[in-house]
């Protein structure tokens, strides 16, 4: 049986990891998962503390619009407190002004993490993207970037950088796919 939900659910727009791993407190919230291109376009533009310093997705002009996903969930706009401070736990507590709602997609209220890009022009390319990834499994084993790149593009998340980045790691490690390249890393003496 198919979930009922109208415009007055809550919704997060997902379009990185919120899409394989929304969470303790989320995952259990989400009724409905609507394929839905993005409203802007995305791409690894941010280092986040929370991948070991390696990049993350974020709305950028330098990307492309990519598939995400609309995640319905059993709330109502008056829990809508209580839903954002969830996504924003979950987002590694980010700067508040960072969590933006929109009306979109059918929904009246949908959630969204809109964090700024922390990368320059100069490192907005596949080769200082890879550097920042392996780096990051050192940093984060358990949360790193590599692990989280190979997530993206499983869920369909391709970007501009998406493919050449993800060849400059298997160039850089002699890897064949990404989950031996991290396995490589984790066998790294620190």
């Amino acid at each position: 049986m198919t979930p009922s939900y109208s415009e007055n659910n809550l919704a997060i727009y997902a379009y990185g990891s919120l899409l394989s791993d929304p969470g303790e407190k989320l995952a259990p919230r989400i009724i409905a998962r609507i394929p839905r291109l993005s409203p802007w376009p995305i791409e690894y533009a941010r280092r986040a503390k929370l991948r070991g310093n390696g990049p993350t997705l974020v709305i950028h002009e330098s990307g492309a619009y990519v598939q995400g996903k609309v995640l319905v969930l059993d709330a109502r706009v008056d829990a809508i407190e209580g839903i954002e401070e969830c996504l924003w736990e979950r987002e590694g507590k980010p700067p508040r002004a960072g969590l933006k709602r929109m009306e979109w997609g059918g929904f009246r209220t949908v959630l969204y993490c809109d964090l700024e890009s922390t990368l320059s022009g100069l490192d907005l390319n596949a080769d200082a993207l890879a550097r920042f990834a392996i780096e990051s499994v050192r940093n984060n084993p358990a949360r790193n970037a590599i692990r989280y790149l190979a997530q993206n593009i499983e869920q369909g998340v391709i970007t501009p950088l998406t493919y050449d980045y993800r060849e400059a790691i298997l160039c850089a490690t002699g890897a064949r796919n990404l989950t031996q390249a991290e396995e490589l890393l984790l066998r790294v003496p620190r």
